[in-house]
């Protein structure tokens, strides 16, 4: 069976995929007065009643299968398993759909194409290979089609309402480069996360009970990256819960304490902490800087993973603000702002092109290049962009310009397990990396806070599925 991973509907700073057809049938189905199809009589019970909309068991089935499709798992325990995890990311993800539309947010037919294709392209398969896969798992194609179009509605809304109440100081990022550097003398952990919630203790359990069904999946040869991207409320979940190399210092204690015990390859159990529920998964470590790694007889071997290196071909998009050479000092200045905000906002080729369009800037597909074929400093510079991420804003002689990553650029191992380079010596994150970061970390909190909101101010019935 082939199977797919959703790395290009990472939910821009977090995580949450919003709605399914029947998400979307249920909105227009509720608002017209219109009861669903009768011929299958299951399909009509609610599991749940969000706001007066229902979400049927048919959404919940459907949805069940795209997750156990695209993350490996396989099994009736695990689709019973997965059943309460996946209504409470519809939950979410009704509501989410509901707010976007209320600020009257859209998705065009082209969105949705480029994100298809988008989604193919990352995966080095066809837009036909997809809907095969759902085809032979009977998932409706459009179970995945309005799974894209609500993230990428939530999406804008974030965009719209959040990102222009994160501020980035100067001051605040040169305060978290002089942490790195003093992080740099300590060893280093290579991570990944899946973290849950707990916004009320009412969610104790219930959220306990359902990391405990994502160990259970893992368990049961599920991938991990693929469940960070599709339950993870924390804004790894874009990079598959990649949390990049960090020291015990900067990670809370419950999490550092069973970090250091743990071995190269091994996931946690659930760790409570700050916020809610965490998995973790050491990929690798490495040694403080200046520190002289092990004889490379007392190493034992382990496999290359060269999918943490930018490949020998990558998919470009380029985004261009356009700026004559003869602008005034003080328009160049203006123009030089906006591109910096675009290249903190640009978060994921899917969204790429409605960030540089709400910035008066041009999206542009460039597709597939061979690094060889770039000049050496351009490659250089791609080298240390993430997939999804934007270059840093480079002077042209028509304006300023952007090159997106959409694939085959850095990014890290798709699944959590030993292999990589042996230990080494640390290096220092870039002032864009770091800004980055932070940028990240804020909006992250936002969104977070107003997922939280809403579902304290609506009207939710669970109903026996």
């Amino acid at each position: 069976m082939l199977s797919f991973s959703l790395r290009t509907l990472p939910r821009a700073f977090f995580v949450m995929l919003a709605g399914s057809l029947a998400l979307c049938a249920s909105l227009a189905a509720n608002a017209a007065g219109v009861a669903g199809p009768s011929k299958e009589p299951a399909t009509l019970r609610a599991a749940a009643v969000v706001n007066d909309f229902v979400i049927s068991t048919y959404d919940l089935d459907q949805r069940v299968k795209l997750v156990m499709a695209t993350s490996g798992a396989s099994g009736p325990e695990v689709a019973k398993q997965l059943r309460q995890q996946v209504l409470r990311q519809l939950i979410d993800e009704l509501l989410q759909l509901q707010e976007a539309q209320k600020s009257k947010i859209t998705v065009s037919a082209e969105d949705l194409d480029k994100s298809l294709k988008r989604i193919a392209q990352q995966n080095n398969i066809t837009v036909d290979q997809i809907y095969k896969t759902l085809d032979d798992n009977h998932i409706s194609r459009n179970t995945l089609q309005s799974q894209i179009k609500a993230d990428l509605a939530w999406q804008k809304l974030v965009q719209q309402r959040l990102a222009p109440r994160v501020t980035v100081s100067d001051d605040d990022v040169t305060n978290a480069l002089l942490q790195a550097q003093e992080s740099s003398k300590q060893p280093q952990y290579a991570l990944s996360e899946i973290f849950l919630a707990v916004d009320v203790p009412s969610a104790e359990e219930q959220v306990k009970q359902s990391m405990i069904g994502v160990v259970s999946q893992l368990k049961g040869g599920a991938n991990f990256s693929a469940l960070a991207r599709q339950f993870s409320q924390s804004s790894t979940a874009t990079n598959g819960g990649d949390m990049g190399w960090v020291t015990l210092g900067e990670l809370p204690e419950p999490i550092a304490n069973q970090v250091k015990s743990m071995a190269v390859g091994a996931i946690s159990d659930p760790i409570r902490a700050s916020g809610g529920y965490y998995l973790i998964g050491l990929r690798q470590r490495r040694l403080a800087a200046g520190s002289t790694p092990p004889p490379a007889a007392a190493q034992p071997a382990q496999a290359p993973q060269p999918e943490q290196k930018m490949k020998s071909v990558v998919t470009l998009a380029r985004v261009s603000v356009p700026l004559d050479e003869s602008a005034p000092k003080a328009k160049v200045e203006q123009m030089r702002q906006n591109a910096i905000e675009i290249f903190r906002s640009i978060n994921g080729c899917p969204t790429a092109g409605a960030v540089a369009k709400s910035h008066g800037a041009k999206f542009d597909m460039i597709g597939p290049m061979t690094v060889k074929d770039l000049a050496p400093q351009f490659a250089d510079i791609l080298r240390k962009t993430p997939n999804g991420r934007s270059t840093p804003p480079l002077r042209g002689a028509k304006g300023i310009e952007m090159y997106v990553i959409c694939d085959g650029g850095m990014r890290p191992a798709a699944s959590v397990g030993g292999g990589g380079d042996p230990d080494r010596p640390n290096v220092e994150a870039s002032r864009e990396e770091v800004e980055n970061r932070l940028f990240n970390q804020e909006l992250t909190m936002l969104s977070r806070r107003y997922l939280r909101d809403l579902r304290r101010d609506a009207t939710i019935e669970m109903k026996d599925n």
